[in-house]
C-alpha cells in the first residue's frame, strides 16, 4: 500500500518511509513475512551472543540516509568494527506493496551509502538473493539460494526442474560479510510449510 499521509491515519498501523521527499505508508506485515523476519533476526543475534561478537541485528529500525530520505529495512546488521551508522548487511523481505522499491530505489540508496551486502528474501518462493556492493557503488548478484527438501522441486523455477540432475542441493550458506557464520536455509524458512497448512 502506498498512500500520502492523512491526518486521520494512526501511525501504529503503518511503517513510514521517506524517499526523495515522498512519504510512503506500508501496512505492517503479517504471516510468512513476520515469521521469516523473526527467524533471521533470531539467527543473527543468537550467533552474535554465543560468539560474543560486538554485532547486533535490528528489526524495523529507521535508517537515516539524508534529510529527504529515511527507510525502515526489515533487518539491519551492525558490527562495531565497521560502522555504528551504516549497516554491514540489510535484509528486505519482499511483499506485493514493497517489491518494486526493494529492488529499485531502495537498492540504489543502500548502494550509495555503502552497504556492502544486501539480501532479498522471497518467502513465497523460498528464495534468497544476495547482492554485493561493487566499486561503482551499485550491486552485483552474488548468489541465489533456494530452499527445498529432498525430492521436493516444487519451489524451483521450471527450467531448473528440467535440469534436476544438475541442481546442487545447498542446505547452508555464510554471509559474505561474516564468512565464519553458517546459516541453515531451513532455519530461515522454519515453520513455513506448516504455516501453509494452517492457512488452508
Amino acid at each position: 500500500m502506498t498512500e500520502p499521509i492523512k491526518d486521520y491515519v494512526r501511525d501504529d498501523w503503518f511503517i513510514k518511509e521517506k524517499i526523495d521527499g515522498k512519504i510512503y505508508l506500508m501496512a505492517r506485515p503479517t504471516g510468512k513475512h513476520v515469521d521469516v523476519q523473526g527467524n533471521i533476526f533470531y539467527i543473527f543475534n543468537n550467533y552474535f551472543k554465543l560468539k560474543k561478537k560486538r554485532c547486533i541485528a535490528r528489526s524495523e529500525a529507521q535508517l537515516d540516509i539524508s534529510e529527504n530520505n529515511y527507510v525502515v529495512p526489515d533487518i539491519m546488521v551492525f558490527c562495531h568494527k565497521n560502522s555504528k551508522d551504516i549497516p554491514l548487511i540489510v535484509v528486505e523481505i519482499l511483499s506485493k506493496s514493497t517489491r518494486n522499491r526493494d529492488l529499485g530505489i531502495k537498492m540504489e540508496k543502500y548502494a550509495k551509502i555503502g552497504i556492502k551486502e544486501y539480501w532479498i528474501v522471497d518467502c513465497q518462493k523460498y528464495i534468497i538473493d544476495i547482492y554485493l556492493l561493487n566499486d561503482n557503488r551499485s550491486y552485483d548478484i552474488y548468489e541465489t539460494y533456494v530452499y527445498y527438501t529432498d525430492d521436493d522441486f516444487s519451489k524451483i523455477p521450471e527450467i531448473r526442474k528440467e535440469q534436476k540432475a544438475e541442481v546442487e542441493i545447498i542446505t547452508e550458506f555464510s554471509p559474505v560479510s561474516i564468512p565464519e557464520m553458517k546459516i541453515l536455509l531451513e532455519d530461515i524458512f522454519y515453520f513455513m510449510e506448516e504455516d501453509e497448512e494452517l492457512d488452508e
